[in-house]
C-alpha cells in the first residue's frame, strides 16, 4: 500500500485488465541528438527547475513542489511533422483531425541499413495488410542506434545523418493505400540519402505532405515487441496552434 492512498484508489491504480500498453517513444531528456548539433545549429533541450530544498519563491509550504521550464526544438526525439512543415497549404498541427492521432494499423518489419530506401516492394511484401484509414508504423531496426551526443557523439551523428527511410515511390504507395499517418524509427521519414546531408530532395516529405499525411519520426522504446502486429495507436501531440512539429508519446496496444 502506498502511503496516503486508500485501498479503493490503490486497487484502481493496480487494475490493468488484460491489455498491455507498449511505449514506442525515446526518452525526452537533456541528452538528445538534434540536427547538426555539432555545428551548434540546434541545441538539445534546456531545462530549468522551479524547486529548492528550502522551498520555492511561493513560500515554505511549496518545499516539495517541482516545476520545470523547458526550451527545445520541436523536431526532436519521438515527434510528429505536420504537413505545414514543408507546404504553405498544408495542415498546421492544430488543424490535423483527431483520427490521425488515434487509430489502428500495422507495425511493419522492414530491416534496412544506412541510407537505404524503403521501396514500394518492401511495403507490399512486409507481411501485413495496409488498409485505408490506417496509421502505419515501420520498424527498420534503426532505433537500436539511438544515442545522445553526450553518451556517444559519433554515434549520435551517425544516427541522425545515415538513417534509412522512405523515398518518393514508397511514400506514394502509402498515400495510394489511403493511410492517414505514417511512423518510422529513424530520425526522419526520408532516408538520409534524400535529406540535406544527402541529395536534399526530401522526397517522402514532399509526397506525404501533398496529401496532408503527418509523419511521426523517432520511434523507439518497445517497438520490437509489437512489430508484426496490428495495433491500436495513440500518437497525439499537444494542440499546438500554427505548429510545424512537436514531440509526443507513441503508445500501442496489439489487437491480435
Amino acid at each position: 500500500m502506498v502511503a496516503g492512498v486508500d485501498e479503493k484508489t490503490q486497487a484502481a491504480a493496480e487494475r490493468r485488465g488484460n491489455r498491455r500498453v507498449y511505449d514506442l517513444s525515446v526518452p525526452f531528456c537533456r541528452d538528445m541528438p538534434t540536427y547538426y548539433f555539432y555545428k551548434n545549429v540546434f541545441s538539445p533541450p534546456m531545462f530549468s527547475v522551479f524547486s529548492q530544498i528550502e522551498g520555492t519563491p511561493l513560500g515554505e509550504w511549496s518545499k516539495d513542489a517541482y516545476v520545470t521550464h523547458v526550451s527545445f526544438l520541436t523536431h526532436i526525439g519521438t515527434h510528429v511533422d505536420a504537413p505545414r512543415h514543408f507546404r504553405s497549404d498544408g495542415w498546421y498541427l492544430h488543424e490535423i483531425p483527431p483520427d490521425r492521432w488515434f487509430g489502428e494499423g500495422p507495425v511493419l518489419s522492414i530491416p534496412k541499413g544506412p541510407k537505404e530506401d524503403i521501396t514500394a516492394a518492401d511495403l507490399e511484401n512486409a507481411g501485413l495488410e495496409v488498409r485505408p484509414g490506417d496509421i502505419v508504423a515501420i520498424n527498420t531496426g534503426w532505433h537500436h542506434k539511438y544515442t545522445g551526443p553526450a553518451a556517444d557523439r559519433d554515434g549520435a551523428i551517425s544516427y541522425m545523418e545515415t538513417g534509412p527511410g522512405l523515398c518518393a515511390e514508397s511514400a506514394q504507395w502509402l498515400a495510394d493505400h489511403g493511410i492517414v499517418t505514417v511512423m518510422i524509427d529513424g530520425p526522419a521519414i526520408d532516408s538520409a540519402a534524400h535529406m540535406p546531408y544527402g541529395d536534399g530532395t526530401m522526397q517522402s516529405h514532399t509526397v506525404l505532405f501533398r496529401y496532408n499525411i503527418p509523419a511521426v519520426e523517432g520511434l523507439g522504446g518497445e517497438l520490437d515487441l509489437v512489430t508484426g502486429k496490428r495495433c491500436l495507436f495513440s500518437v497525439a501531440p499537444l494542440k499546438y496552434v500554427n505548429g510545424d512539429a512537436f514531440p509526443l508519446r507513441a503508445l500501442a496496444i496489439p489487437l491480435e
